[in-house]
């Protein structure tokens, strides 16, 4: 069920919180401004799929780059296996053994046969109990792979050595500002928006200008060299559509400043006046090609670039879209695209090829 979230500036606002709010996100106007009616299937019929990987790995590196080492192993700690409590009694037939050795009973289930060797004074610990109180102090747990977590170290590890990077972080994770700071607003014309910086840097005095970083991961790639093809999945991704959208946030965001509508604790004093009052944004996106090695790739653009006046073109006819769907379908309901009339085939608009080698021959029979 979707809960609204108070207008505003949020800092510390949990992830579930801020995606339980029906505001339209990037994701969404990615999907207005290419498939508005997929888009709209999807949001009133989703599915309930295991979450993709690189979707796991890249919200884990996140925690680790943006939240810190030790929220990372809260949330994605290793769970206890077996193996780590050799003396605790684990399956069936090993509480069975232990019954045996007492002249016990052997009958039952495993909870009666717990229940029965724990009446004896030397019963050893059950793992059972050992990850039920593990899980209850990890509520939140995600379990990732070794694999997964010696892939997210060795990415940190690499960040660290990146000289722009190192000098934005410590102990592998970015400082000297706010992570993921949230703006939820209502745009001039009534729609109710949001975005989630991963990461802001107010000014220095050798940069005036506030840095809002965003992180991305990636493996399949178009383009020669790591940095052509992180360009290349900014085209691809759209994510200059993300960029375009998140300035409108950071606008309303200055506005909530000023009003004083904000939720959550600053960073440090003086750190939200400093990051939305500063002359100019650059946008950093930091890539991290996972098929190459955990190679790092920073990109870096002035918000006020061209790219970003198309981007803005193309957010504002997403949501021209969105308007014009929602006044003829409303919010609830499918939405079908205007009617067209049926499109009439002759040979000059089909593909050329052969396709006779696809079918059976005569002489196949």
């Amino acid at each position: 069920m979707s809960e609204l979230l108070p207008l505003g500036l949020h800092l510390g606002l949990a992830e579930e919180a801020y995606h339980a709010d029906p505001a339209l996100g990037s994701t969404s106007i990615k999907g207005l401004a290419t498939k508005p009616c997929k888009w709209q299937y999807d949001r009133l019929r989703p599915r309930k799929d295991v979450e993709p990987e690189h979707l796991v790995w890249g919200r884990a590196w996140h925690c680790r780059v943006l939240e810190g080492k030790a929220a990372f192993e809260q949330r994605y700690a290793k769970p206890p296996r077996p193996e780590d409590y050799p003396d605790a009694l684990n399956t069936t037939d090993q509480i069975k053994d232990f019954l045996r050795m007492h002249g016990q009973k052997l009958t039952g289930n495993k909870p009666e046969l717990m229940a029965r060797a724990k009446e004896m004074d030397d019963c050893p610990a059950f793992f059972d109990e050992i990850f039920a109180r593990w899980s209850a102090e990890h509520p939140d747990h995600v379990q990732l792979t070794d694999r997964q977590v010696q892939e997210i170290e060795d990415a940190v590890a690499n960040m660290e050595r990146d000289p722009t990077l190192s000098s934005v972080m410590t102990a592998g994770s970015l400082l000297d500002g706010a992570a993921e700071m949230s703006v939820i607003w209502v745009d001039e014309r009534g729609i109710r928006r949001k975005c989630r910086y991963d990461y802001g840097i107010g000014p220095t005095p050798q940069r005036p200008k506030s840095l809002i970083v965003d992180l991305k991961s990636f493996t399949s790639y178009k383009g020669g060299s790591d940095e052509e093809a992180a360009i290349r999945k900014v085209y691809d991704e759209f994510y200059d559509l993300q960029t375009g959208g998140y300035m409108d946030g950071y606008v309303a965001g200055r506005a909530f400043l000023s009003e004083g509508q904000v939720f959550g604790i600053p960073p440090a004093p003086g750190y939200l006046e400093s990051f939305f009052n500063a002359p100019g944004v650059d946008w950093v996106w930091i890539f991290m090609r996972r098929d190459n090695g955990m190679i790092p790739i920073t990109l870096s653009i002035d918000t006020e670039d061209v790219m970003f006046v198309e981007a803005r073109k193309t957010v504002t006819a997403a949501l021209d879209t969105y308007l014009a769907y929602v006044a003829r379908f409303g919010v609830d309901q499918l939405w079908t695209p205007p009617p067209k009339a049926p499109l009439r085939l002759n040979h000059t608009v089909m593909p050329t090829y052969n396709r006779g080698i696809l079918h059976e021959q005569p002489n196949h029979r």
